[in-house]
């Protein structure tokens, strides 16, 4: 597999591959944020998990759309994405808030992110993959052209 097909090919491998990448990288800064809010700025473990995947949030949902899936955002991929990290922030806080006493605050998130980042990946190849959010990506007709139609009746 060339270097080129990895980023740009449309073969599952690929997908996989580059949703490896932007998860890796986006989860890097999740929890790279996450220890820098509870160590360093002694924020609670449970409000620096929400705050880190809220910065992570953001990254993965441009590089997931522009380059794992190779999709064009739209308002349905956006909801389906958003809908999808909701629960998955909802499970990861859970599992932080359940964690901290068994691993200490420092790697709670760690054993959280093993359980739902798999999950992720379902809901999130879904959002992007499934017809059902594809939009139907139409021009909008101008009020002229509308009005032309209408005189055509």
């Amino acid at each position: 597999m060339s270097h080129r097909n990895w980023l740009t090919g449309s073969g599952k491998r690929e997908e996989i591959i580059r949703f490896c990448l932007v998860g890796g990288f986006c989860t890097c800064l999740q929890y790279g944020v996450y220890v820098v809010f509870v160590n360093a700025v002694k924020v609670p473990a449970v409000v620096s998990t929400m705050i880190s995947y809220a910065i992570s949030f953001i990254a993965n949902f441009f590089l997931s759309s522009n380059f794992t899936f190779h999709s064009k955002a739209n308002a349905g991929r956006g909801l389906a994405f958003t809908i999808s990290h909701l629960i998955n922030m909802g499970m990861q806080t859970g599992l932080v808030a359940i964690f901290k006493g068994i691993v200490g605050r420092t790697l709670a998130l760690l054993p959280a992110l093993a359980i739902c980042v798999p999950l992720n990946y379902v809901m999130v190849r879904f959002a992007f993959k499934s017809n059902i959010f594809a939009g139907q990506n139409k021009k909008k007709p101008t009020m002229s052209e509308v009005l032309k139609a209408e005189d055509e009746y």
